[in-house]
């Protein structure tokens, strides 16, 4: 898959949304992978009965994570992710359908010729925003050039 590149992307421009079933499956692995034990991520009995929720739902690395997938599923491998600040606002609970879409905010280079991208995220659940996040991420300027490879000196996330 080719990387995108500064000047492939503008402000304004809308990400191509990206779906996924959130399965009991899916939150109890994304919960276990991360060693988050709390039984509201694994124990749907506890979830119902002690702590009044309908089902077992995503903790918050769960949730970064697929932020972090749509993120570089839309802009390749040499995109690095440099900040990511997101706000949960509701539980996404399992046997959930999920949808991420985002939008451009902002494109600029920085002193050291980096180029960088501010992207608006949502995690969206039964036509309500579950999840905002906010992003910033480093995209090559040309095809010759990769964010990975700058070091200390020349990298100001």
């Amino acid at each position: 898959m080719r990387s995108l590149i500064l000047e492939d992307v503008v402000v304004g421009a809308e990400l191509p949304e990206l779906y996924f079933d959130i399965t009991s499956t899916v939150v109890i692995s994304g919960a276990l992978a991360n060693r988050d034990y709390s039984q509201l991520h694994h124990d749907v009995s506890y979830a119902r009965e002690e702590a009044g929720h309908p089902n077992i739902f995503m903790n918050t690395q769960l949730q970064g994570a697929f932020f972090e997938r749509y993120l570089y599923d839309w802009a390749g491998s040499k995109c690095r992710l440099a900040r990511m600040r997101f706000r949960m606002k509701r539980p996404v609970y399992a046997d959930s359908h999920i949808a991420i879409k985002g939008v451009v905010t902002e494109v600029l280079r920085d002193d050291h010729e980096c180029g960088w991208v501010k992207l608006a995220l949502s995690l969206v659940c039964a036509d309500t925003v579950a999840s905002e996040c906010e992003v910033r991420c480093a995209l090559p300027v040309d095809v010759d050039d990769n964010p990975w490879h700058r070091g200390e000196f020349n990298w100001s996330p």
